[in-house]
């Protein structure tokens, strides 16, 4: 077990140290290097005009109006754009509807139909074709805020050659995309994987969780960091995909902590959990009511998302000074917890690169990503720990079982085990055939030949036994050398067919090896000789059909009667 733990703490590092080189070794060469259009932008707000603006700094340059239906126009001079291709601009717009003007005419219009229908328009990644012309390129780009607060801050417009437009989002984002799309293909996978497994072990139904986490994880990665748009075409509908997986999340990772050690029997887990989970519901149903949109209770999530953190942080240290919790459930639980950390600490990353304490993209395109490896990561040690341990007690439950239940020498089912069968029998309703089976010169073989002799003799029959009998019937040993084999209705007019198969393949040993001879007497009885469900009787009436074959048997090869 060590050994896995420990290919997999390595195969995690080595994932991690591939991400890194990727990141560095693949950089896009870029046909001509896209402009990063960060200052000389002109403002204009209700005929207030701010010039010169650095769109890093334009919280503390400019106070943005926080009503909604506020209109901004930005504008620039672009280079011109005949060395490029296909020339395009790239750039963030939130919750807004918006024009794009090249030289005072409208080449790109978006998302005003949302306006006139009442929609929710989210945060968008915006591609606009721009004119090729060779002279400087005069932008205008007028934003409809429908949001309150919507531009707090600004993400720089990027300009250039539409690949390396393109190209250079993607490189900026690489982890997070990385991650997005593996969380979605191994919860996919892990979600099949502990579906096969549910009937046979329901305990692992947190894993089960844990695998739609992993997807809802992945796709809120991708809306989240506007990747998701790449692949498909959502229609500004991928920031309330973003919204319905994140707070999703929660009542998600309440099941998976409630799964684990049992705790949905606290009052005071079902309180929390319950209360965290109906507020949640309350926003995403007060969002498409039209009330109030998601992104305006974000900090009502965001409170449930640190209570959540400190809650798990707070059971599972009260779990390991009680030792609750199996090795296996702690790493789960350690998992977990990261990776719901990892979104208020995103949010304090986030905070701190707008105010341009941090870098940006410093810490915000790794913490989470980071947080969803890591809960993966624990989750793969959880599940082999888990299931190894699973495997081992079947195992070793099996092999206690079959001790119990299997003749120690021919292997078959032994008495005990007809006892139950005979018992289930009689609980049932199915109609059957007793064959009361019973060796031929076991005891003068014992006594002339030795028991060496004898036990060879027994696990012959054995052998013979259920090779005839193929599947067709229940056989058990009950005595020294006494069989029985149980035929359901489908098989009754077989019972003479079978017999007489077993005695002839008895005579080709016989033949084979002539060491010592090989019968057996037999006599059967039928459920519906006997009234009422007693297969005890049905037993009895076999067992003296077969001692009166086993006499006219014995007198023909004479062999003197037992006493």
């Amino acid at each position: 077990m060590n050994k896995r733990i420990y290919f997999l703490i390595i195969a995690f590092i080595t994932f991690l140290v591939l991400a890194t080189i990727c990141h560095y070794l693949f950089k896009p060469v870029y046909i001509d290097e896209p402009l990063i259009q960060n200052d000389g932008w002109t403002i204009t707000i209700d005929d207030q005009v701010y010039e010169n603006i650095d769109l890093s700094y334009v919280s503390k340059s400019i106070a943005f109006p926080t009503k909604r239906g506020s209109f901004y126009t930005m504008s620039k001079t672009l280079p011109a754009s005949s060395k490029y291709t296909f020339p395009s601009l790239m750039f963030l717009s939130r919750y807004s509807a918006i024009d794009v003007y090249a030289d005072g005419e409208l080449i790109a219009s978006n998302f005003h139909d949302l306006i006139d229908s009442g929609s929710f328009i989210g945060c968008n990644l915006n591609v606009i074709t721009m004119p090729q012309k060779d002279s400087p390129i005069s932008l205008t780009i007028k934003l409809y805020q429908t949001e309150k607060s919507s531009y707090t801050y600004f993400w720089p417009p990027v300009y250039g050659e539409y690949h390396d437009v393109v190209r250079n989002y993607l490189f900026n984002n690489f982890f997070p995309l990385a991650t997005g799309i593996f969380l979605i293909i191994f919860g996919a996978a892990f979600c099949i994987i502990t579906l096969s497994f549910y009937k046979t072990l329901p305990s692992i139904l947190s894993q089960l969780f844990s695998s739609v986490l992993f997807v809802i994880m992945g796709i809120w990665i991708l809306c989240y960091f506007r990747l998701i748009d790449f692949f498909v075409w959502t229609n500004s509908k991928s920031s309330e995909v973003e919204y319905l997986c994140l707070y999703s999340m929660v009542p998600l990772s309440y099941t998976i902590i409630g799964c684990i050690h049992d705790h949905y029997k606290d009052w005071i887990f079902l309180v929390i959990a319950g209360t965290s989970t109906v507020v949640c519901l309350v926003l995403i149903v007060l969002h498409f009511s039209g009330l109030i949109h998601m992104n305006r209770t974000l900090h009502y999530f965001q409170s449930i998302s640190i209570m959540c953190s400190l809650f798990l942080v707070v059971t599972i240290y009260k779990d390991i000074k009680q030792k609750k919790l199996l090795p296996s459930e702690i790493i789960q639980t350690v998992g977990l917890t990261c990776f719901a950390l990892s979104y208020p600490i995103n949010f304090i990353a986030f905070t701190l690169e707008i105010k341009h304490i941090i870098p940006r993209n410093l810490l915000t395109v790794r913490l989470l990503p980071i947080g969803g490896l890591v809960f993966v990561f624990t989750i793969l040690i959880n599940y082999f720990i888990y299931m190894s341990e699973s495997f081992a007690m079947r195992k070793e439950y099996a092999s206690l079982t079959h001790l119990a239940y299997a003749d120690g020498l021919t292997d078959l089912p032994n008495r005990s085990r007809y006892d139950k069968y005979m018992t289930d029998l009689d609980n049932g309703n199915d109609d059957y055939c007793i064959i009361s089976l019973d060796l031929n010169g076991l005891k003068e073989i014992n006594d002339k030949e030795g028991h060496a002799i004898g036990d060879k003799y027994l696990t012959e029959f054995a052998t013979v036994l259920k090779q005839c009998f193929d599947q067709k019937a229940f056989i058990a040993r009950i005595g020294g050398d006494e069989f029985v084999a149980i035929l359901k209705k489908d098989y009754f007019n077989e019972v003479e067919t079978l017999l007489t198969r077993l005695k002839d393949a008895l005579e080709v040993k016989n033949v084979l090896y002539p060491g010592y001879r090989r019968s057996v007497a037999s006599g059967f009885a039928f459920s519906t000789e006997i009234n009422g469900r007693d297969s005890h009787s049905v037993y009895l009436l076999a067992d003296k059909r077969m001692y009166e074959s086993k006499k006219i048997m014995h007198a023909k090869l004479g062999i003197a009667p037992r006493i």
